[in-house]
């Protein structure tokens, strides 16, 4: 893909993800098509770099051997400005595996609630059982401690937004869905802890969750 070289923008964006093979792909979906449309790119292209950084460090060295010095390093920023912005390791590990595990399974919108559902639920469970990184970062969302609940509600919030337009598509369609928190309790958590304890997933089991919520 070439962008118009009157750009800058769009040149550092490609730049930046040049660099990080490793997570590229993902980022290059939330980058590419973001930064075209935002006046902010220059911000957002070093929010990727910081992000792209911290995940590549966190797959070679653990969560737990990973420092905010170290992130700045690898994505050419000064500490200080991680600091400000994310104020300790932890928020800024929350807001990476957050942003990963949403690029990973959008929301779909498949016409009715049962189908969205299954469709999603079942996306999470395939991808789960096929790849190891995304229950990397599906532990690191579990294992940030040093995290106040409010920043820790603020960096799932977005995500949660999207759980909510799903639902209200459903209502506008004179369905009755179920609330945010029985998704999360009856489709989301399962999935997640059979994952983090190694016990198989599968999409028929993601549809069978689906069907007991709304039975």
């Amino acid at each position: 893909m070439r962008f118009p070289p009157e750009n800058p923008d769009h040149t550092r964006a490609q730049q930046v993800i040049s660099r990080t093979p490793t997570v590229g792909t993902w980022y290059s979906c939330i980058s590419m098509t973001t930064l075209s449309r935002r006046p902010g790119g220059r911000s957002a292209i070093v929010r990727a770099k910081v992000l792209a950084a911290a995940s590549e460090l966190v797959n070679a060295k653990g969560l737990q051997n990973v420092t905010m010095p170290e992130i700045a390093e690898r994505a050419g920023v000064a500490a200080t400005s991680l600091y400000r912005r994310w104020g300790n390791v932890g928020s800024l590990f929350l807001e990476m595996a957050v942003e990963r595990l949403s690029t990973s399974w959008p929301l779909p919108n498949k016409g009715s609630i049962e189908k969205d559902l299954k469709s999603w639920g079942g996306s999470i469970a395939v991808e789960l059982r096929k790849s190891p990184e995304k229950i990397n970062f599906l532990r690191v969302l579990m294992a940030v401690t040093d995290v106040a609940p409010e920043k820790r509600l603020t960096a799932l919030a977005p995500r949660r937004a999207q759980l909510e337009n799903m639902l209200r598509r459903s209502r506008e369609r004179g369905e009755a869905p179920p609330s945010s928190e029985d998704v999360i309790d009856h489709v989301l958590a399962p999935l997640y802890v059979r994952a983090l304890v190694g016990l198989p997933l599968s999409r028929p089991f993601a549809e069978r969750l689906v069907d007991r919520l709304l039975a």
